[in-house]
């Protein structure tokens, strides 16, 4: 204002100013006002204008309700809130599209429970359920307000998501209004209406009710750069203190703390990690995992930037009962044979499903390898301890018991490792025992005390901050650490003899893992299911586990193909270091091909006896192979023996190198070990002395010496590196049993040097 006083007093004393002047003077107060209208108009409340896309057809939303009715009537059935005490109901039309929604309470806790048809072009039929508090009257919905999470399965695009939600009852109770995360995306809220009605009321018409009205341009939100802080105090529905639970804000592992003795801690976050809402998690083994949802702005707990939030907030877990019933019927991992069936797990995790689905573990009750070496068992040793099917088949085994293990026969995945029963698994009891033949105990629900909406019931997992409804996740450190896998990578066989186990990885893994620095320890989960690895079909690299409102980083997505005997880690298990020198009394080129275990924690090959890992050497000048005239060669077939030919690369009648292996030191002659037998029969008693095992323990090293005929020209060396499965009788191409096509590759190319 000064300012322009004093412009306006020098134009009125210069005529010529003033005439010039008077045209940007217009201008400007124009430009003024303009902005002043506009900041004006910003600032007003313009209405309330629903956002929805354009109604789909009568034909499309009849399609749809049918589908929901097959689909979804199923998983309509929810828990009333956790306690003791009545439990206070109500139902409400909900938005444009009339869902139907109904409210419980019980005290300060509350459940809701909506689903319906969306009728718009991209709709379809959904459920959802929610948990949380409500504050006001203790058993009325008058002017209460309910802060909640909610969990979300989609019918037509078979997809779940999740988020946090509010509902504010109007003072009499007849309606309300509900603001809550829309589409799956933190950054996008919604405000959609309700009225009141009883069971079995007629809905309004199609538009009656307001919905879908964007609100997050109104929504308070936080500092994005700052930090806060908030007091926590784990605590059980009954009100005792949980020790040691991990507690963090959803989707940031890297706030994660634990709670004291007392259940308290203080979790810290910044502004920008959850502006809007923020979802306070927590896990504790035998408990279902838990979450507070808090909304900023509210008085409770008074979040204030740079200091801890006045308030503590209490997250309660409920208990999970452990047991195990045998009559649980395991959830689908996809709903292929079921399309029904809204519970497969695929439909959720679609991208997991598909690495499972091409994984060996999915396939571990099909393979013609499996059934060899079963066919082979009871020929040479029907007394062999059958327990293939505690491994191979541990669905089918969990149902049939032990007893009925000599049924084994090839069945399909649903037999085998899926998604339902490794995560049903609660704890290792004896790493030696065979999967579900005392390894593994199980935690099957009995079909009493619902707790969680749909079929599954309850899962374990290593992440205290999964919460969707319809899983009824709880936190166990079992599946963040090696011993998961012990259950079947160690063990079986004659062991309770003393004679060596069918597999020893496990074992092998501990004494290498017992001789590194914390810095250095590597889980099998590190090798096997890495983080950040899974990518969409364009490529980005997923930051999600499911559809979930609050994403993830990408390094909580571990793979699922739970790759082994892969070129990818043979090429990090193995170093490979070829040196070349020429002997100058005979003119022969000597190649020494020193193979090192540098990446693997376990010895390579590992698992059962009959993996080979095959390291071939050649030489070639001019393109033209060069004899090998003395040194290590790999015999595969003792009825052939060496052969004078000037090998190519890539033939494996006789070539340099050696073969890492387990053989039996009895089908030795004269000191020299011949290869191309059958490999032990690892389920037989053998004494110790008769086993020779020639693999490679992590850290140890093994040489080949090849000697090739003399050439004044330095020759090129190649190395081959192979894994392959089965006997060895004719080199690496033979297989002792028919392929299937979703059979594991009897042969695989680890690597390939030139030198």
């Amino acid at each position: 204002m000064p300012y322009r006083a004093s412009h306006t007093a020098h134009a009125a004393r210069d005529p010529a100013v003033h005439g010039h002047a008077r045209p940007l003077l217009a201008g400007l107060v124009l430009g003024v006002l303009a902005l002043a209208g506009a900041w004006w108009f910003s600032q007003r409340d313009r209405g309330e204008v629903e956002e929805y896309f354009p109604r789909a057809t009568p034909e499309a939303v009849n399609a749809w309700t049918e589908e929901w009715h097959r689909r979804g009537d199923a998983w309509q059935e929810v828990p009333d809130p956790p306690g003791k005490g009545g439990v206070e109901k109500a139902h409400f039309w909900l938005a444009r599209d009339r869902y139907d929604m109904e409210v419980r309470r019980r005290g300060a806790r509350f459940v809701v429970r909506i689903a319906g048809v969306a009728e718009h072009q991209f709709g379809g039929g959904w459920a959802a359920f929610g948990e949380g508090r409500i504050i006001g009257e203790a058993r009325s919905f008058k002017g209460a307000v309910a802060t909640f999470s909610w969990s979300c399965l989609g019918l037509r695009y078979r997809h779940a998501s999740d988020g946090i939600g509010r509902i504010i009852f109007s003072e009499d109770g007849q309606s309300c209004h509900a603001i809550y995360m829309a589409w799956e995306a933190p950054e996008i809220w919604a405000k959609s209406y309700g009225e009141r009605h009883e069971p079995g009321d007629e809905a309004p018409a199609y538009g009656a009710i307001k919905g879908q009205i964007p609100v997050a341009h109104k929504l308070p939100s936080l500092a994005a750069a700052e930090s806060y802080q908030v007091k926590v105090r784990v605590v059980s529905v009954a009100g005792a203190p949980i020790a040691g639970a991990l507690v963090q804000l959803k989707g940031h592992p890297d706030t994660r703390v634990i709670s004291d003795g007392d259940g308290r801690c203080v979790l810290a976050f910044t502004g920008a990690q959850a502006p809007r809402a923020q979802a306070l998690c927590a896990g504790a083994t035998g408990f279902l995992n838990g979450e507070v949802a808090l909304m900023t702005g509210d008085d409770w707990p008074g979040l204030v930037a740079g200091a801890v939030a006045g308030d503590e907030v209490p997250i309660e877990l409920q208990r999970l009962e452990v047991r195990d019933d045998a009559s649980y019927a395991w959830q689908r991992a996809a709903g292929a044979s079921a399309p029904d069936d809204a519970m497969a797990c695929g439909t959720c995790h679609p991208w997991h499903y598909d690495q499972w689905y091409e994984s060996r573990h999915a396939r571990m009750a099909d393979n013609g390898q499996v059934a060899w070496e079963v066919a082979r068992m009871r020929e040479l040793d029907p007394a062999a301890p059958e327990d293939c099917m505690g491994c191979h088949q541990p669905a089918a085994a969990a149902r049939l018991g032990e007893g009925d293990s000599r049924d084994w026969k090839p069945r399909d995945v649903s037999a085998g490792n899926h998604c339902d029963l490794c995560h049903k698994i609660q704890a290792v009891l004896d790493p030696r025992a065979s999967g579900i033949f005392g390894a593994y105990k199980l935690a099957r629900p009995g079909t009493q005390g619902r707790i969680r909406p749909g079929g599954i019931h309850h899962v374990f997992g290593s992440a205290p901050d999964v919460t969707y409804a319809y899983m009824g996740a709880s936190y166990n450190p079992l599946f963040a650490s090696s011993h998961l896998c012990a259950g079947c990578h160690q063990g079986g066989g004659r062991w309770r003899q003393g004679t060596p186990p069918k597999i020893d990885t496990f074992e092998e893994w501990k004494r290498w893992s017992a001789k590194r620095p914390g810095d250095e320890q590597r889980s099998c989960l590190d090798c096997h299911m890495p983080g950040a690895v899974s990518v969409s079909e364009d490529g980005r690299v997923l930051d999600q586990m499911a559809w979930d409102a609050l994403h993830r980083q990408p390094q909580a997505m571990h793979d699922h193909r739970f790759l082994g005997a892969d070129p990818t880690l043979g090429a990090l298990a193995l170093r490979l270091d070829i040196t070349k020198a020429r002997d100058e009394t005979t003119g022969e080129w000597v190649a020494a091909v020193k193979v090192t275990n540098v990446g693997a924690g376990h010895k390579v090959p590992t698992g059962t006896w009959s993996k080979h890992v095959v390291v071939g050497v050649w030489a070639e000048v001019g393109g033209e192979p060069l004899q090998q005239v003395g040194g290590d060669r790999v015999l595969f077939d003792r009825t052939r023996g060496l052969t004078d030919d000037a090998m190519a690369p890539g033939d494996w009648r006789a070539p340099g190198g050696f073969v890492l292996g387990v053989r039996q030191r009895h089908l030795d002659a004269g000191g020299e070990p011949l290869l191309g037998m059958p490999p032990p029969v690892f389920w037989a008693a053998w004494p110790k002395e008769e086993i020779v095992d020639e693999r490679l323990a992590p850290g140890e090293a093994r040489t080949a010496i090849c000697r090739f005929a003399a050439s004044d020209k330095e020759p090129t060396v190649e190395v081959r590196i192979v894994h392959r499965r089965g006997s060895l009788p004719r080199g690496t191409a033979s297989v002792p049993w028919t392929v299937g096509p979703n059979d594991p590759a009897p042969e695989v190319l680890w690597l390939r040097v030139r030198k």
